[in-house]
C-alpha cells in the first residue's frame, strides 16, 4: 500500500489543508510536544543567549505575548547564530543555530507539516523521515548492485543547504500548504538572517542547517528531483542531499549524469560540484560512509579515519578529565559508531580496534599517574607485583609504549576496564547482528 500511495501526487491523496493548519501548529499539546523534542535534542543557545535549561523560566511570563504575535502575524524570528564545525577530513561545516524559542516554533511547524507532506515523498528518499534511516539508502544501493547495476552516477550538490532558492522552495511548499499564515512564518524563518561575529547578515539563499525545520524543507526542495528520476525509471537512493543513481553501463551513466545535472541546475537552480561528481564503478563508490565490494557492504576508509580521529580525541593525553568521564563519552561514541557501521557485517578488524582503544586508555592512566611513586603505588594496588611495578614507575619510556607492557596489562586489565564500564566493540557488533543470540 505504501508504494501505491507514493506513486500518486501529493495533491491527489493528501490535499493541502485550507484552514486551521496554523491553529494546529500553535495548539498547546503540539507546542508542548515540540518543547519536549527540542529539550531532548539539547543544543547550544542562540543569539539571545537563552539556554535549554533557562528557557522554561524565560518563556513562562512571555508566552502570552509571543503567542499573540504569532497568531496576529507580527512575530519576527531572531537571526540564527553561525557556528563553524571543523571536519575531520579538513575544511569547515557551517551551522545556523536558532534561539531555543525559535527551535520550539520550528519543531511545532515541522510536526504538523510532516504529517501532511512526508507521505507524498518518494519511497527511495531516506533522510530525515519518520521510520527511515541511512541504512535503508545503503541497502537500496546494494539491492541495485545485486540486480546487476554496477555503475553509479554520483552527483555532488555544491553546498546544497547554502544554495537553496527561497522562491522555488516556497513555490514547492505551496503545493502542499495553502495556509498563507504558515507560509509567511516559514518565509520569515528563511529570511531571518545570520549573525556572524556580532553582525547580522541577510540570507537571500539557503536553509541554515541547525534548525528543526531545515530537514523537512530540504526534502521538499529535492522532491522534484526524486519525481524526475522516478518518471525516467532510474533506480536511485537519496539521503538528504546525498544521492546515487544506479545504471548498467558507463555510457548510460554519462548520459544520465549530464541530463540530471541539467535538471538540477536549470529547474532547481542547484549548482553541481563537478570535481566530486563522477560516473564510477560501484566498487569505487563511497556512499554515506560505506563502500560496496562486490555484493558486500564495507565501511569506507574515510569512516575509519574519522573513527580513529575521534577515539584519539577522547583518549588524548592532554584532555584533563576523569577516567570515568572519558569512558562515558567514549562509550557513547563507540555504541553509536558500531550500531551504524555494523550494517557492513565486517568483523575482522574489530578485535584489533578494541585492543588499540584499551591501550590508549592504559596510556591515560599512566599519564594521570605522572610521578614514579604514584605509578608504582597504583600498579601495586591493582595487583601488579612490586618489582615490575617499580620497573614501570622508573622507566623513561613514554606512556603509550608502557601501555603495551605485561605489567600495565596485568594491572589495568581488560576485566578492570570492563568493571569501569568500558564497552566492547566486539560485543556491540555481535548484539547488532545476533540480538537474540
Amino acid at each position: 500500500m505504501t508504494n501505491d500511495v507514493q506513486s500518486h501526487s501529493g495533491s491527489d491523496l493528501f490535499p493541502a489543508l485550507e484552514s486551521n493548519l496554523y491553529a494546529q501548529i500553535l495548539a498547546p499539546e503540539n507546542v508542548r510536544a515540540a518543547w519536549k523534542q527540542v529539550r531532548k535534542n539539547k543544543g547550544a543557545a542562540g543569539v539571545d543567549g537563552i539556554s535549554i535549561e533557562d528557557y522554561p523560566q524565560w518563556v513562562t511570563s512571555r508566552w502570552p505575548a509571543l503567542r499573540r504575535a504569532l497568531v496576529e502575524g507580527y512575530y519576527q524570528p531572531q537571526p540564527v547564530k553561525r557556528v563553524v564545525i571543523p571536519k575531520p577530513s579538513g575544511g569547515e561545516r557551517h551551522l545556523g543555530i536558532p534561539t531555543v524559542h525559535d527551535r520550539v516554533i520550528q519543531q511545532a511547524i515541522s510536526q504538523v507539516l510532516t504529517l501532511i507532506i512526508d507521505p507524498t515523498f518518494s519511497n527511495h528518499s531516506y533522510g530525515f523521515r519518520p521510520g527511515r534511516r541511512a541504512h535503508g539508502a545503503v541497502s537500496r544501493v546494494q539491492h541495485c548492485i545485486k540486480r546487476g547495476l554496477k555503475v553509479a552516477v554520483d552527483i555532488d550538490l555544491s553546498k546544497f543547504f547554502d544554495r537553496v532558492n527561497h522562491d522555488l522552495l516556497m513555490a514547492q511548499l505551496g503545493k502542499h500548504v495553502r495556509d498563507k499564515r504558515v507560509l509567511s512564518l516559514i518565509g520569515k524563518y528563511l529570511r531571518a538572517g545570520i549573525q556572524v561575529d556580532g553582525e547580522v547578515r541577510p540570507n537571500t539563499l539557503g536553509v541554515p542547517q541547525g534548525g528543526p525545520l531545515s530537514p523537512l524543507l530540504a526534502n521538499v526542495m529535492l522532491d522534484p528531483l526524486d519525481k524526475y528520476l522516478e518518471r525516467r525509471e532510474l533506480p536511485f537512493a537519496r539521503y538528504a542531499d546525498d544521492f546515487v543513481i544506479c545504471v548498467a553501463s558507463t555510457s548510460r551513466g554519462s548520459r544520465v549524469k549530464q541530463q540530471v545535472s541539467r535538471f538540477l541546475e536549470r529547474k532547481l537552480q542547484l549548482p553541481i560540484n563537478q570535481e566530486k561528481s563522477a560516473v564510477r564503478k560501484t566498487s569505487a563508490l563511497e556512499f554515506l560512509g560505506f563502500t560496496f565490494k562486490g555484493k558486500q557492504i564495507r565501511w569506507s576508509d574515510k569512516a575509519i579515519r574519522h573513527f580513529k580521529y575521534r577515539v584519539r580525541q577522547l583518549t588524548g593525553r592532554s584532555w584533563g578529565v576523569s577516567i570515568q568521564r572519558r569512558i562515558r563519552e567514549l562509550n557513547q561514541f563507540l555504541i553509536g559508531w558500531i550500531n551504524y557501521f555494523a550494517l557492513a557485517k565486517y568483523y575482522r578488524p574489530l578485535p584489533l580496534y578494541g585492543e588499540w582503544i584499551r591501550r590508549r586508555l592504559r596510556m591515560c592512566f599512566l599519564k594521570q599517574w605522572r610521578k614514579p611513586r604514584t605509578r608504582i603505588r597504583n600498579l601495586i594496588k591493582l595487583g601488579v607485583p612490586e618489582r615490575p611495578a617499580i620497573s614501570i614507575g622508573l622507566s623513561s619510556k613514554g606512556p603509550y609504549r608502557l601501555a603495551k607492557t605485561f605489567a600495565v596489562h596485568q594491572g589495568v586489565s581488560n576485566e578492570y576496564l570492563s568493571k569501569l564500564g568500558l564497552v566492547s566493540v566486539k560485543e556491540i557488533w555481535v548484539k547488532f547482528h545476533y540480538p537474540n543470540g
